[in-house]
């Protein structure tokens, strides 16, 4: 149903985080990122309604204070902060304060990366196994200082992350770089040469072709797993198209879990302290997971482009189809019957040194935009992938990005059949942090990552229900590449393009484009929403730069356990339903959200 509109005042948020600038400034000046404004884009994406605290102003008067980047704190805002949780608040430290371990009642030292394993008793969604840190300070707790989680490689299992009960609060430290590790298993380091090859023989990475995954920092020897069902790895992998049998691969979403430990804390100091409270759900409501489709024109013959129209046409599913610049185009019947067909054209920028302008470069990337542009008819293509996963630097092609007004990306993910799954540890998507030189800033294009490309072929079919569960764990996308040549010379290929289809289908996924998860992202970043316990149930509070249709609102009622109702004061009212998030119980109300701010009552039913 759709609401209408009211006015009424927000009230303040229960979510601070300092990012101190002149903690960042110092950073950048000594040349380093500031990784802890990452914090502030992982809140984004969660829509967890936050405001932002800085050093001398007063404290909220509750709720949860988020230390995301900092290096010291002055002695009148560290006792002001002590005094704040004697009196319940909630302190959250992701970032090295020395003055503030004594607080935290542990004794920190500093560690380069390791691998840190979670107790499941203390989470309500944790990883199956360690998750890759990179780097921090191991710490060692004092009385009375519960251990959450642990680096495994100490001889002591010094622990990772803590949580102390200070007065009527508490304070969880996180040892781990919390926001360097999600920052750099997003987004790799700079990619200058060929990665290392995988020591099995499944990934051979060393072929003289600058790509994604050169520079990834999850570790290809020991943070990848062998697919349900399929042999180890005896020796050498026989490495080949099709695979003999599924080799070992990116199992888990670990910078997308890693973001989950920081939510799930949030959310338990928010049960402490606000009692009920929300956010906006990744997609629409009832939604778990998305999947995402795509095709990559390589080659523009078209008997190649008939045969994944139809092939697409059989699964029932509107793709992101990537034009790639060479020096011959599909006839003008094939661009026509993608539009015709609801799919969506993108660039397929061409790096591979084959054609005239297929080189690394801005002036190349802009010709072969205007090329796209022409023979597809459409004037602004916003979506991207770099043909064979092309990449080099660390953030210049989002800058080239921006310039050509492309606003979503999907070229980060695997080439090879021992990188595919989650090669940079996410299901979501994200604004990628920019380089020092750009003050870190949030670059404006929207990355989508890639998880394998034609199953049967490119990837092994062994690990397509490994990624439909990566991703449906953390509510992310799941996108599956294919080729036509692959499409129409292989039968085998073709048939696992309609049954990805209908099984994402069965669990619940939709199948957007990049061009609809990006509009959709780029809107949900414009709603909030506030819960505020009432003496008859709840009263929630959404307000919307945007009008949005299906819109989740994940919500925490306290100790409610029944069915609930929600109705504005004009009687309009909306379904609520018990889901699971991140392993949590909630109410989802479903609402078509428009521009200005309503309020909902939600009671017992």
């Amino acid at each position: 149903m759709t609401a209408t509109t009211a006015s009424t005042a927000v009230t303040s948020p229960a979510v601070h985080v300092l990012v101190d600038p002149a903690a960042v400034v110092r950073r950048q000046e000594a040349g380093d990122h500031a990784y802890g404004l990452q914090a502030l884009e992982a809140l984004d994406h969660l829509r967890l309604a936050y405001g932002q605290w800085s050093p001398g102003q007063p404290l909220p008067p509750t709720g949860v204070l988020l230390i995301a980047e900092a290096d010291t704190l002055a002695p009148e805002d560290l006792t002001a902060i002590t005094a704040w949780v004697e009196n319940g608040g909630q302190l959250v430290v992701t970032a090295a304060v020395p003055t503030l371990a004594e607080l935290a009642g542990v004794d920190a030292t500093e560690r380069g990366q390791g691998l840190v394993a979670f107790d499941a008793a203390q989470w309500s969604q944790s990883a199956p196994r360690a998750l890759r840190a990179l780097g921090g300070h191991a710490l060692q707790p004092g009385d009375g200082v519960e251990v959450l989680a642990h680096w495994e490689d100490t001889p002591q299992a010094a622990a990772a992350i803590t949580r102390r009960e200070h007065g009527s609060g508490t304070v969880t430290c996180f040892g781990v770089d919390l926001w360097q590790s999600v920052v750099r298993i997003l987004q790799g380091y700079p990619v200058l040469e060929d990665h290392a090859p995988a020591a099995d023989g499944s990934a051979p990475m060393d072929e003289g072709v600058l790509k994604a995954e050169d520079g990834m920092a999850l570790d290809v020897d020991h943070d990848r797993r062998t697919p349900p069902g399929e042999p180890e790895v005896d020796g050498q992998y026989p490495f080949g198209y099709p695979p003999p049998y599924g080799p070992p691969i990116f199992d888990l979403p670990q910078a997308d879990l890693w973001v989950s430990a920081l939510a799930q804390t949030l959310w338990t100091g928010l049960d402490r302290t606000a009692g009920a409270h929300g956010w906006v759900h990744y997609w629409p409501a009832g939604v778990p997971a998305m999947g995402h489709m795509s095709h990559d024109s390589d080659g523009n013959d078209d008997a190649d482009g008939q045969a994944a129209l139809d092939s697409f046409a059989e699964a029932g599913v509107a793709v992101t189809w990537c034009q790639v610049y060479r020096d011959n185009a599909y006839s003008q019947h094939i661009y026509d019957q993608i539009t015709a067909d609801g799919h969506e054209h993108a660039l397929h920028y061409n790096a591979m040194d084959d054609a005239d302008i297929a080189q690394w470069g801005w002036e190349q990337i802009q010709g072969q935009y205007a090329w796209a542009q022409k023979v597809t008819g459409v004037e602004r293509i916003r979506s991207n992938k770099n043909h064979y996963t092309r990449w080099e630097n660390w953030t210049e092609f989002y800058e080239w990005c921006e310039k050509l007004g492309i606003e979503i990306d999907e070229s980060r993910g695997p080439s090879k059949l021992g990188t595919v799954g989650f090669t940079f540890g996410t299901a979501h998507v994200d604004f990628p942090m920019g380089e020092v030189a750009l003050g870190n800033r949030r670059m404006n294009v929207l990355n989508l990552p890639l998880h394998t490309q034609d199953l049967g072929h490119a990837g092994h079919p062994s690990c397509r229900d490994v990624i439909f569960d990566g991703a449906e764990s953390v509510h992310g996308v799941a996108h599956f590449l294919y080729h036509g040549p692959h499409l129409r010379e292989k039968p085998y290929v073709r048939r696992t393009c309609a049954e990805v289809a209908e099984l994402g289908r069965q669990r619940g996924m939709r199948w957007w484009t990049a061009g609809q998860i990006n509009d959709w992202e780029r809107a949900r970043r414009e709603v909030q929403v506030q819960v505020e316990p009432q003496e008859q149930g709840w009263q929630v509070t959404v307000t919307s730069s945007v009008d949005l249709s299906e819109v989740g609102l994940v919500l925490h009622l306290g100790e409610q356990t029944g069915a609930v109702t929600a109705t504005t004061a004009d009687g309009v009212s909306a379904p609520v339903t018990e889901v699971s998030r991140h392993g949590r119980r909630w109410y989802e109300l479903g609402a078509d959200v428009r521009q200005g701010t309503v309020v909902w009552q939600v009671v017992p039913a």
